[in-house]
């Protein structure tokens, strides 16, 4: 892809909340039903993990923008892919953050999962559509689009196999690394391979982050594309391509 440069912005602003998003879950599950009583130190890791997710929405804009900038004139974008509409990033704020309540909200549900990541996908494929400042006018784009949930869910679930090869990687890639270690500098792994085993929770948290972040940008472009097809075909703009190439031809 002609925006694939742009990828760097997006896992460099992926990566703060990923780790703080990983740190919380951990910090959930190891608290369980006494989780009222660490209100300070959740509420602290929630607090950053905002933080995060604000700088990891900004990230994903910036990259929507190439990818479509990217799409429309066919070569890479310049400097302008920096300048989100202002508007368009407040819409994609609220949606973003709806889409990632709905995650928490649906944390060990499958199908509320599946949901979030409809709704997130479109979020960040519409965002640039949002000429006005509006909650209802984000919402209604996000459903304009979401209309063939065959096509949206089917990206999803492909992307669940995608992530799940990338945990896969990514684990088997620590692995590596460990063997190496043992084989050319004969180094005690002991206690690394209790930190990087399957049975530390920490460790899979942090690997789940790390694939997710190494297909987001594909994630992100997927849905730029998608709604930017979905529009042209809405308004005849593929047809009128498809004649003006023929005629060039």
């Amino acid at each position: 892809m002609v925006a694939a440069p742009w990828a760097a912005v997006v896992i460099a602003t992926a990566i703060p909340y990923r780790f703080m998003q990983a740190v919380f879950i951990d910090r959930l599950i190891e608290v369980g039903g006494e989780a009222t009583h660490y209100g300070t130190l959740l509420g602290t890791t929630a607090n950053l993990a905002i933080a995060a997710f604000v700088l990891a929405l900004w990230g994903r804009a910036v990259f929507a923008r190439a990818c479509r900038l990217a799409a429309a004139r066919g070569a890479p974008p310049g400097g302008e892919a920096w300048r989100v509409s202002p508007v368009a990033f407040a819409s994609y704020i609220f949606t973003g953050t709806l889409a990632e309540l709905i995650f928490y909200a649906t944390l060990f549900s499958g199908i509320g999962t599946i949901m979030a990541a409809i709704v997130g996908g479109l979020a960040i494929g519409t965002m640039e559509l949002n000429e006005r400042a509006s909650i209802l006018g984000a919402m209604r784009l996000i459903g304009r689009y979401g209309r063939e949930l065959r096509i949206v869910t089917a990206l999803v679930i492909v992307f669940a196999c995608a992530s799940l090869v990338a945990f896969i990687n990514v684990t088997a890639t620590f692995g590596f690394g460990m063997w190496l270690s043992d084989v050319f500098l004969g180094a005690d792994l002991s206690r690394w391979s209790v930190l990087f085993s399957q049975h530390n929770r920490r460790f899979v948290l942090a690997t789940i982050a790390g694939a997710w972040i190494a297909i987001e940008p594909f994630w992100i472009a997927a849905n730029v594309v998608l709604v930017r097809k979905a529009g042209a075909a809405e308004t005849g703009e593929d047809l009128r391509v498809w004649f003006e190439e023929l005629r060039q031809s």
